[in-house]
Formats: structure tokens, sequence, C-alpha cells
């Protein structure tokens, strides 16, 4: 299936290309000699009026065979309709109409995939960071947010689209509450949102996620009240006396008061001999918190976030190293306290060069030991990613293994309206990434290991395709831009080589002798081939030599 993917993938872009050349040929009435399906030898040829159209040996692709492009032989009756014969605006109309042909294919492709929508998350807070600027401002996880500065909000995109863009600015917030309506005053930090590979992106948050952070508890002290109710690690709480909880904000308080509280939780359980399968079993704690000073009032439960105990940590990493291990609660690094995974995972990406305080507990024999200020300096390893592309990637080790909760989803108003402005929205973004990673490669900035050739273009394709029809189309919408954008270089060879011709053209203000459109036909095809080796170069050194 591998070899169908790539030929599905290069066939389909490269037809698409030159059908818009086709077509805009055809519009223009520029005579159109061939259409051909594949290269070589002809399997099936007709002729349908002026233009022969075949279908040939070697699937990859095609062509079309403009009259007047190349040196033809042109019939005195024929040449009103030769390329060579037209204005400069209908010679640009139809080589460009081949890029735009692949720009505008991503928008066929992405108008399907989100036509096939039917939900989209809600404008309703899911959880809210303790000690952010939503959580200062008052609001709480379940609120609704109606308006932004005055304007309607419906979706979690269009409210996160406008936090990120107004950092260190301030919002004016409609929200809803049950019944209630009110308004709230809140001045987005700006964060910088880092990622494992390096990459980086500056925007302005309150401290609210879209999925709440499930209300799973951890216990790592057996003697405590938590414990002695029989509570255990990943304890899915349901209710505390008779109140429905749905996130961790909902019990985040519970054991602050010393008073019995009646819990109702759900346990997985594991089915014999199919481990990925877990069952629920309902159960009720009583838990008494017990208090631990009488002056200050404090109490004590001995509930955890089940979010912050370590699952696995992968052997020879910096966590490993360090001691940490499956089971331990981290609390602290650098001496601050923790409480969410993805907060720690920001902070440690912070600094990805420097040593590291990490705290943690562990339950032992004799009790609940604390490991304090333990050094831990991240490392940058490369590691293949699943198209067998090397990258860097900076590894702390650790992970946990607690799931984001489920946000509310409601029903898109105008889906079709909604499928094309994504569509083009998309298409934009694909664009814009692509172009400046084009940019980045001429300049210097990015390296020339980047390039791919056909092997890479194989994996990619025998990828997405295993991975479903979804993924495939989206990688064609993809590779579709990336073609389009190519072909518009002014090189020789491409369709943009043709614009640097009638420019060169322009200034001499006479048209180019043979010789000197060969001579720029080779300047073209050496650069092509230049990128071509460099290219397979890459491909070799991956797939071949690795």
């Amino acid at each position: 299936m591998s070899v169908v993917y790539f030929l599905l993938l290069v066939g389909v872009l490269v037809i698409i290309h030159e059908l818009g050349h086709f077509a805009a040929a055809k519009l223009l009435d520029v005579k159109v000699l061939r259409f051909s399906i594949g290269y070589g030898r002809p399997l099936v040829r007709f002729k349908a009026r002026e233009t022969e159209y075949q279908i040939a040996i070697f699937p990859v692709g095609g062509y079309v065979r403009i009259l007047g492009v190349e040196d033809d032989d042109i019939d005195a009756r024929d040449r009103g309709r030769s390329f060579a014969t037209r204005p400069l605006w209908q010679r640009l109309i139809i080589i460009f109409a081949g890029p735009a042909a692949n720009l505008i294919l991503p928008i066929a492709i992405y108008f399907v995939f989100f036509a096939g929508h039917t939900e989209l998350p809600a404008a309703v807070v899911g959880d809210v960071y303790e000690d952010s600027p939503a959580a200062r401002a008052g609001i709480e996880a379940g609120d609704t947010v109606l308006a932004v500065d005055g304007k309607g909000v419906r979706y979690w995109e269009e409210l996160e689209r406008t936090i990120r863009r107004r950092a260190g600015k301030e919002l004016h917030l409609k929200l809803q509450r049950g019944r209630r309506v009110f308004e709230k005053y809140v001045v987005p930090l700006e964060e910088v949102v880092r990622k494992r590979d390096g990459s980086s992106t500056n925007q302005g948050r309150i401290g609210i996620t879209r999925a709440p952070f499930l209300p799973m508890v951890g216990v790592i002290d057996a003697q405590s009240p938590a414990g002695v109710a029989t509570l255990q690690t990943g304890d899915l709480i349901i209710s505390v006396d008779g109140r429905t909880v749905d996130n961790w904000s909902d019990i985040a308080s519970l054991g602050r008061v010393a008073r019995q509280s009646d819990v109702v939780y759900f346990r997985g359980a594991s089915i014999p001999g199919v481990p990925q399968v877990r069952l629920l079993d309902a159960g009720i704690a009583r838990l008494m918190p017990r208090t631990q000073d009488h002056l200050k009032q404090t109490t004590y439960s001995g509930i955890e976030n089940a979010e912050m105990f370590v699952a696995h940590v992968d052997p020879g990493t910096p966590a490993d190293l360090a001691g940490l291990r499956a089971g331990d609660l981290i609390v602290a690094l650098d001496g601050q306290p923790v409480r969410h995974w993805a907060t720690l995972d920001q902070r440690l990406l912070a600094g990805p060069d420097r040593t590291w305080k990490l705290t943690w507990r562990r339950a032992e024999a004799g009790g609940i030991r604390e490991l304090k200020d333990v050094a831990v300096t991240q490392v940058w390893r490369k590691e293949l990613d699943q198209y067998g592309h090397t990258v860097d990637r900076l590894v702390f080790g650790a992970r946990n293994d607690v799931e984001r909760g489920q946000g509310k989803l409601i029903p898109i108003d105008g889906r079709l309206g909604y499928a094309v402005s994504k569509a083009v929205e998309r298409t934009g973004e694909t664009i814009a990434l692509m172009a400046s990673g084009f940019v980045q490669i001429l300049g210097g900035d990015s390296p020339s290991e980047s390039l791919g050739g056909p092997l890479t273009m194989y994996r990619i394709a025998s990828v997405s395709g295993e991975q479903g029809w979804d993924s495939f189309l989206l990688l064609l919408a993809l590779i579709s831009v990336n073609l389009g954008l190519i072909n518009m270089l002014p090189v020789p060879v491409l369709d943009g080589g043709h614009v640097l011709v009638f420019a060169i053209e322009a200034v001499r203000r006479r048209p180019l002798s043979s010789r000197g459109r060969e001579r720029v036909q080779l300047a073209g095809l050496a650069f092509i081939v230049m990128i071509t080796i460099l290219a397979l170069r890459n491909d070799l050194s991956r797939y071949v030599f690795s």
C-alpha cells in the first residue's frame, strides 16, 4: 500500500497542477496539443476535437503540451492561438494557473475536512489555574463567556484567539454562572509557550483551560485520613456530600475543614488477560480530615492531585539519573510548589540548559520520605520522528498518565459558512508557514538537511496513508501548497522561470534569442539539479546509511 499512497500523492498533485494550465489555456482559446496522465509510452490515447488525451505507462504525475510554449512547428492557421503570440497578461494567467490550482486544492480539502464537523468546543471555562489572573478575578470552572470587550463569543477558539493577542491589555468579560450574568475585568499575562523541539510562541494567558483537570486523587500516605478511608491513587471522584464534581477545582478544597465528607468515586480495575481494558467500580469513602495545628486551624486529609504522580521514568534520562521513580509525587521545583504537570513542564522548558532543584515524596515501608532539592539537568537528544526525520528534543524523562477531561461542546451555527471560512483561513496559514520555511532555507537560517527527496516523500506518504484518509488528505493539502509555492520561484524550468524570462525581455525591450533562452534554461536546470542532489543526499543519509 505504501507504493499506492506515494503514487496517489504525487499523481494527484501533478495532475491538479497541469489541469490548472490546461483549464486556463482552454478558457483563453490557446491551443492545447496534449494532456497526459503519466509519462512514457501511452497505454490509452484518443483525440477530442484538437486535443490529444492519453494515459501513459508511468503513472507518476502527467503533463500538458500547449502550442507555442516549446519550439513547435506552428501552422499559419493556428498562429493566433499560440501561447507565444498572446498578450503578456494571458501568458501570465496560463503560467500561474498551475500553481494557483495547487493553492486552491487545499481549500477544497480543508472544506471537506471542516464540513464534517458538527460540534465545536464552547466558550465555557473547563478549569482555572490557581493563583492566575482568572482566579484572582473570581472566574470559576463552569463559567460561560458570553462576550469579550462587548463582542459576543460562542466558541472557545474565538475566546482563546482574543486572549492570546491581548497580552498586557485589559479585557472586559461578560460571563454567565447558572442564571446569573456578571462582568469581570482581567489582564492577560504575556507567556512564552515552549515545546521540547525548541520552538516557542509568545501569547497572552489568563489561566483558564477548555478541558478540565479531572477530579482524580492521589494518595501517597497510607496512614493519612484519605488512606484510612481506603481512597487510592487514580480514584476518580464523582460527588462529595451528594454534590456532583466535574473537575479538580471542585475538590481542591476538600479536606480543608475538619469535618466528615462522604465521597463517591470510580476506581479502575484491570481485566485479566486484557490489560488495555479497565472496568470502573463505584465506591464510597468517608473522609475525616484531622487537625494538625489547633492554633492555625490547619487540617490534613492526605488527598493529592493524581496528575503530579510519576507514572513512568525512561531509563538513562535525567529524571532516572536523579533517582525519580514511578509512584513518586512531585511537589516542588526550585522550592516553588507545582500543582499541575503542564506547569512543571513549561517551567522546565523555560530553562533548558540550567540545573533545577526537584523535590518529591516517596512512600516507603517506614513512612513517607521526602527527597528535597535534587539536582536535575535536562539534555538534548536526537530522536527519530514517525517520518524518519532526526529531530533534537529536550529530554526530562518522567511523565504522568492522567488524561484531561472533556470540555463542553455545542452545535456549529452555520456549518457551511464555518467550513468555508476555516478552509480559507487554514490554507492561508499553511501558505504563510511554507513561504516562511522557504525564506529560511534560501537565507541559510534553516539547515539544508531539512530538504527531502523522493524517499522522504515516499516515507511521509506511507505513514500518513496508514494513519487514515484524513491524515493523508491533510498531507496532500500541505504538499500541494509546497508544490504551488516552489513553482512560483523565479527559476527557469519552473513556472516562475517564464516570468523571469518575460521580465528580462521587458528590460531588453526585445525577445531573447534561441541561444539566450537555452542559457537561461540551462542555468535553471543547473539550480534544480543542485537542489535535487542535495535532497537525494539527505534521503540516503536518513534512510539508507543511517
